[in-house]
C-alpha cells in the first residue's frame, strides 16, 4: 500500500476515534447548543407571561421535568431512548429538563437554577415526571428571583 494512503487511513480511523471518545464523553455537540439556545433564551425573557412554544428557540415536540433522584433508568423508560446527555439529579432543587424531537433527545439540562439563570416549574406531575406537548400552548407566569429567570405553569 501507497504510504501516503497509509498515513490518510491511520489518520482518519484516529480521528474517528477521538471523535468518538469526546462523544462518549459529553453527548451531542447539538445537544450541548441547544442547552445554550434555551439557556439564553429564557434568561432573556421580559414578557410577564409566555407558552414553550414562543420561549424555546428550537424544534421540539415534547419536554419532560422529571423530580430529584429519578434514575437515569426512569428516565430512559419515561422519554423512550437513550442517550449520553442524560443524567440524574443529585439534590433536591436542580432543573431537570429534556427536550424530545421526534424520538430524540433535543436539549438535556441538569443543574441548578442558580447555575442555569433560569427555573422551569411544571404543575401537573404523574409521578416523578411532568410532561408537555408541543401545541398544548401552556402559559407559563415569568418572573426573576435572586437572578434567576423563574417560568412557572400557570395552573388552569
Amino acid at each position: 500500500m501507497n504510504p501516503r494512503k497509509q498515513r490518510f487511513y491511520i489518520a482518519a480511523v484516529v480521528l474517528m476515534g477521538v471523535i468518538a471518545l469526546i462523544y462518549s464523553m459529553v453527548g451531542s455537540p447539538v445537544v450541548l447548543w441547544h442547552n445554550h439556545q434555551l439557556k439564553t433564551t429564557l434568561t432573556g425573557l421580559t414578557d410577564p407571561s409566555i407558552t414553550l412554544e414562543q420561549a424555546v428557540p428550537f424544534s421540539w415536540d415534547e419536554v419532560y421535568s422529571f423530580a430529584p433522584y429519578t434514575s437515569l433508568e426512569e428516565i430512559e423508560a419515561a422519554i423512550g431512548t437513550e442517550s449520553y446527555n442524560l443524567s440524574e439529579s443529585t439534590s433536591e432543587g436542580m432543573v431537570q429538563l429534556v427536550f424530545m424531537d421526534e424520538g430524540a433527545v433535543a436539549a438535556a439540562v441538569c443543574d441548578t437554577p442558580a447555575n442555569l439563570g433560569y427555573n422551569l416549574i411544571f404543575s401537573d406531575w404523574e409521578g416523578n415526571a411532568a410532561h408537555l406537548t408541543y401545541g398544548e400552548n401552556v402559559s407559563f407566569e415569568v418572573r426573576a428571583e435572586d437572578g434567576v429567570t423563574v417560568l412557572e405553569q400557570i395552573a388552569e
